[in-house]
């Protein structure tokens, strides 16, 4: 029945066509599902991309990953396809075909390489079809120096060249020599004939006449040194681009200068403003520092009163205005500076802070002490103090040590921390109102009537150079010993300084006063009384090798 057998056959096409479409669907869910894999685990893994090479000439960057080939096994597969297209010879000519996903790149017509839509950089405004011309310019500059590369010909003027560039080299570093050795022997005579006579003594003792010369050739050593560091530079970017191989090198090394000196000169630019500031910071606190110190130096010379300020502690204070001043001045200028911000300048600062933290605790302590001497005018220069064990004219009060000169013309420096901790005794401050008065001190047996003792004393006051009559010499018994009696003899002397020189006199008078009388001293102490005083006449006084 042929009726029958139509149904029949359209009922097994209508099965097989539904199996077929099921068949479809689940192929595609299943397509679908591996792609989202890759997908996924091409996001989850770093894909690095990778630099095509060709000659030592980058093409371009491979960024997107094809059926699962990493960016850097696309960059190799394409160099060998590049080199095998090149081996073969031929016009070696680059051209560009569209593509659904991209630009295919040819050379002579046969593919050597893709640029996708993932190769191009996801931050940048860029699309493959700039980034496939950028290539094929590259590509076709390493095609070409691939064919110069085997033509012995076109090497031959390039190894001219090279040979030419490192004669002039090597005459320019001759020339540039020969100038030096002349300017440092013209400098040398010009210091040797100009300045050895006007340099300072401790200039000259400590620096000479070769290390003032050395100063000024270094401008000169310094000139050189860049001129020959940037003949070399340039004459090792001239030969690498004179050969194909190495000609991407040599475009690199006058990229990097260009771009070197561009930054240079674009960082000199950018600071100027700040420099501007900086110059005109130091300029107006240089002007507030010259008032300043003009005003103190008023005060230091009598032309200006201020209360809390005399002539001794003018100086001082000047000082310490003008330091504070040119701290605020450096801090007001620091961000101004170029590179301050910068990590070598961090570095530095934490280091001078260290630093200082460090090794400042003594420092500040003398510091403080010599602003407290300076203050409470302890002590003032020209007057005759005593420090501990120390005798003399005081020369100078600074912020960490006092100078003083002994009565033996020496200089000594005593730590201001030291003058505060100690007994200072101040023998000018109160001669002025009614001089000095200096005490000595005998001891004399009590079969010596005291009246005779003290009219002894003050006959030997009396025959002294130096000693004030007015007020007169006077003696009290400040003891009454064993075996003597202690007198003191208490004598004014005008002038502070002649205080030793007083009481060297005095005790010579005394013991020819005593002497003379037949009275004897009593120190040093004795156990039993003698036979015959203990005295020498005055027919003995100039025994040799003295002399009247």
């Amino acid at each position: 029945m042929p009726g029958a057998g139509r149904r029949r056959r359209f009922k097994v096409g209508a099965m097989v066509a539904a199996l077929a479409m099921v068949w479809s669907a689940s192929a595609t869910a299943v397509a679908a599902d591996a792609s989202g894999g890759q997908e996924a685990a091409s996001v989850e893994r770093d894909i690095q991309p990778a630099d095509l090479m060709i000659a030592n000439r980058r093409i371009y960057t491979m960024r997107a990953e094809v059926f699962g080939s990493s960016p850097g096994e696309r960059a190799e597969v394409a160099e060998e396809r590049i080199h095998e297209l090149a081996a073969k010879g031929g016009a070696l000519a680059v051209s560009t075909r569209p593509l659904p996903e991209g630009t295919a790149v040819l050379v002579d017509g046969k593919v050597a390489f893709r640029v996708l839509q993932g190769d191009v950089a996801v931050d940048s405004d860029e699309t493959p079809a700039g980034v496939a011309a950028d290539a094929v310019h590259n590509l076709q500059l390493a095609l070409d120096e691939i064919r110069e590369a085997r033509d012995a010909r076109a090497l031959l003027p390039a190894i001219g060249y090279s040979l030419l560039a490192t004669v002039l080299l090597v005459a320019a570093l001759w020339s540039v020599y020969r100038g030096y050795r002349w300017a440092v022997r013209r400098t040398h005579a010009f210091v040797e004939k100009r300045f050895a006579t006007k340099l300072p003594g401790w200039a000259g003792h400590a620096l000479g006449e070769a290390v003032v010369a050395g100063l000024f050739t270094l401008p000169v050593k310094l000139a050189s040194i860049l001129f020959v560091v940037l003949a070399i530079y340039q004459w090792v970017g001239f030969v690498l681009s004179r050969f194909p191989y190495t000609r991407p090198w040599g475009e690199a090394l006058a990229e990097n200068m260009l771009q070197a000196l561009g930054n240079f000169g674009e960082a000199i630019l950018k600071a100027v403003p700040g420099l501007l500031f900086v110059v005109l910071i130091f300029a107006l606190t240089r002007i507030v520092v010259r008032t300043v110190r003009a005003f103190f130096d008023g005060v230091q010379k009598g032309r200006i009163a201020l209360g809390l300020v005399d002539e001794t502690t003018a100086r001082p204070t000047g000082q310490l205005f003008i330091t504070g001043i040119w701290i605020l001045a450096l801090v007001a200028a620091y961000p101004y500076i170029p590179g301050s911000g910068s990590e070598a300048f961090k570095g530095i600062g934490v280091f001078v802070g260290l630093m200082m933290s460090i090794g400042a605790s003594g420092v500040v302590n003398q510091a403080v002490s010599g602003l407290m001497l300076m203050y409470t005018k302890a002590l003032r220069p020209g007057e005759f103090v005593k420090i501990g064990e120390t005798e003399g004219t005081v020369l100078s009060v600074g912020f960490v040590t006092t100078r003083i000169e002994t009565l033996r013309h020496e200089e000594v420096n005593i730590p201001n921390a030291i003058i505060v901790s100690s007994v200072t005794r101040n023998y000018s401050r109160l001669a002025g109102a009614g001089g000095l008065w200096l005490a000595t001190t005998v001891t004399i047996g009590y079969d010596t009537p005291w009246r005779q003792v003290q009219r002894l004393l003050e006959l030997a006051a009396d025959r002294t150079e130096g000693i004030s009559r007015d007020p007169a010499p006077r003696v009290r018994q400040t003891a009454l010993q064993d075996f003597y009696v202690e007198y003191t003899l208490l004598v004014n002397v005008a002038d502070p300084l002649q205080r030793l020189v007083v009481l060297d006199r005095l005790h010579a008078n005394i013991q020819d006063a005593f002497n003379e009388f037949g009275v004897q001293i009593m120190s040093p102490n004795y156990e039993a009384d003698p036979e015959t005083p203990k005295i020498v006449p005055r027919e003995k006084w100039f025994e040799p090798p003295a002399s009247r």
